[in-house]
């Protein structure tokens, strides 16, 4: 049986060693998958939901909008994103000016903002939906973010947030 599972992982292992040593010839363009199951509604929706690879806000407003009819007509949120993702990654791997990390980047982004609306929405008249955003730093500079923090008395998200919100004003 331990010989039997020991075969079974090396197996797993070479196949992803395989799979992996292919990664360079497709890392030539954002590869986004074999496209999943067709789900009619929610391809139709979200498809005049999403035109662009660029998420103003009316594109972001269009897109909630979607989410909202989608979850009302009973569509599962798992296929929500699933179907969102698969109608806006090709967008973006059409899209020549963004080099291949910056088109990961806006799929990764997508993916989150459209996860906090699907599971996440708003309550009627409570506002908006707030969105976690991950934002990858060097050590050193988490370090200086902390002691900064501490310093001024606060949490990191809340002081990450106060400087985001002084830059944007201009302070």
């Amino acid at each position: 049986m331990r010989r039997r599972a020991a075969l079974g992982s090396l197996g797993l292992a070479a196949g992803l060693a395989v799979a992996l040593a292919g990664a360079p010839a497709r890392s030539a363009g954002l590869d986004c998958g074999p496209p999943s199951a067709p789900h009619p509604e929610a391809d139709a929706v979200l498809t005049q939901a999403i035109l662009s690879p660029q998420l103003d806000e009316k594109a972001g407003a269009a897109l909630a909008s979607a989410v909202r009819r989608l979850t009302s007509a009973g569509v599962p949120r798992a296929v929500i994103v699933d179907r969102a993702v698969a109608a806006y990654c090709p967008l973006v791997a059409r899209d020549g000016s963004l080099t291949l990390d910056r088109q990961r980047e806006a799929v990764r982004r997508f993916a989150s903002t459209l996860t906090s609306l699907v599971y996440d929405p708003p309550e009627p008249n409570q506002g908006e939906t707030a969105f976690i955003l991950s934002l990858p730093v060097r050590p050193a500079l988490s370090l200086q973010i902390d002691a900064a923090a501490a310093k001024a008395g606060k949490t990191r998200d809340a002081w990450i947030l106060e400087a985001i919100q002084a830059r944007l004003a201009g302070d």
